[in-house]
């Protein structure tokens, strides 16, 4: 991502979680993703 970005690595954070077992994909009966980015022009 940084260097598509052409940004220092330590400019990029990414973190994951689970649902801990809640809703249908807690459940294996579905999958889902989200994607969240804030960019700031420096």
């Amino acid at each position: 991502v940084a260097e598509c970005l052409s940004i220092p690595v330590e400019d990029v954070n990414i973190k994951a979680t689970t649902t801990e077992g809640l809703g249908p994909e807690g459940r294996c009966e579905g999958i889902s993703a989200q994607a969240v980015v804030l960019l700031t022009h420096s």
